[in-house]
């Protein structure tokens, strides 16, 4: 086995909310005339390691740390019942992608591809060809696409692709560190490349306005001056100005799931995101996610967990 090691409780959190949403929704659309697509822009292997540690005083057991194995999103789309009807994978790195088509063929998917280079292109692909586009049975297809990027690898264009097919609920990881990392205490001193991704996580240029606030001007080494603008942003204000952007695009867009690394709040943020044209799926898909949410959080209550 590939071994890809990351995560913690709030990857087992993200992907226990994701296996319950699979489960609903390949459930309500079961009887309909769709075809179902489960599309997964940052696969993995399908699995992930972890390193437990076990015993300790409160035990009395000696401490030992233990390997385990644990299911990731490839895995728990592939074993969803009933099943998907296509399942897409990206995956850029090479190995990675071989534990993929060992995982399909193990699986007995009907049809599935696993596929390397740059998720936003890829999904922007499928949903420009047919049977998505320019096909008598575009109106059939329905999916759920599973977006947990690397830092801010999900562009803006992506998400505007699939809010424009209508036809895609999209599970979204916002980084809000590495969003908050990107940007320097005075925006004077974001570069180019920084300024960029910044615009392509947010589609627009106006997170300078809502992040930074206006001083006075600097001296330079040539005797000139320059403008300067104090970062004021709060974790709290990046998830509000990103929600806002969301509804740009979004007729629903869900209540931001914290996940915490640590004692660090607001670490990333998962969005459900829909823009069905129909209220009555709008409405199906909000109670889904609702009680999903809820009962995961009661779940964790009873277990004591934050």
């Amino acid at each position: 086995m590939v071994e890809h090691r990351f995560g913690g409780e709030h990857t087992e959190l993200k992907l226990d909310v994701l296996g319950a949403y699979l489960d609903f929704y390949c459930n309500a659309l079961k009887n309909q005339r769709f075809e179902t697509w489960y599309i997964d822009g940052f696969a993995g292997t399908g699995f992930r390691q972890q390193t437990e540690m076990t015993g300790g005083i409160f035990d009395n057991e000696p401490i030992a740390f233990k390997e385990k194995t644990l299911l990731g999103s490839a895995s728990i789309a592939l074993n969803v019942d009933p099943p998907f009807d296509h399942y897409r994978f990206v995956e850029a790195h090479g190995p990675r992608r071989a534990a993929l088509n060992e995982l399909c063929d193990a699986a007995g998917a009907r049809d599935c591809a696993i596929q390397g280079g740059d998720a936003n292109d890829y999904i922007q692909k499928i949903l420009a060809d047919p049977p998505w586009s320019q096909h008598r049975d575009q109106w059939r297809q329905r999916a759920v696409v599973f977006l947990d990027p690397y830092g801010m690898s999900v562009k803006w264009q992506t998400l505007k692709a699939l809010a424009e097919s209508e036809r895609a609920d999209v599970w979204y990881l916002f980084n809000i560190k590495a969003v908050n990392q990107q940007m320097a205490r005075d925006s004077a001193r974001i570069d180019s490349s920084k300024f960029l991704a910044l615009q392509e996580q947010f589609g627009t240029a106006d997170w300078q306005t809502a992040f930074y606030r206006s001083g006075p001007t600097q001296g330079t080494l040539f005797g000139d001056t320059a403008p300067s603008s104090s970062k004021v942003a709060t974790p709290e204000q990046i998830s509000h100005f990103m929600r806002e952007r969301l509804s740009t695009l979004f007729r629903y867009v869900s209540d931001p799931l914290p996940l915490t690394v640590g004692n660090m709040d607001r670490y990333f943020e998962l969005y459900c995101l829909s823009n069905s044209p129909s209220p009555q799926a709008i409405a199906l898909i909000k109670k889904g996610v609702t009680d999903i949410i809820r009962k995961r959080a009661q779940d964790r209550r009873q277990q004591g967990l934050p």
